[in-house]
């Protein structure tokens, strides 16, 4: 069986999704309460996505082994997903912007 790659989201929840600026990097600490709380396999409740939710200018995050997306007012912001998203259990997790 082929499978077909997954386009991109160009909207969320109403808003719309825009790949963020190549410059913009992303450092956000992961603590162990994040850990224990979150579940991985769901967008939003990953630990990562709590993490992000308590940075300032950041309103609402997902994180999937894709991608990740941040909510900034009325618009989300992707970003392509570390690779070492998976090396759990870490502290600090970076990315950089999503190729297209």
């Amino acid at each position: 069986m082929i499978r077909e790659p997954v386009a991109p989201k160009i909207e969320l929840d109403g808003l719309p999704v825009i790949d963020a600026a190549e410059s913009e990097e992303i450092t956000v600490a992961v603590s162990a309460d994040d850990m224990q709380s979150g579940d991985p396999k769901n967008p939003e409740r990953h630990p990562i996505a709590i993490a992000l939710r308590r940075k300032r200018g950041v309103d609402d995050a997902r994180v999937s082994k894709r991608e990740v997306l941040i909510r900034r007012g009325d618009r989300w912001f992707r970003y392509e997903a570390p690779s070492h998203i998976d090396g759990f259990p870490m502290l600090i997790s970076s990315w950089a912007r999503a190729p297209r």
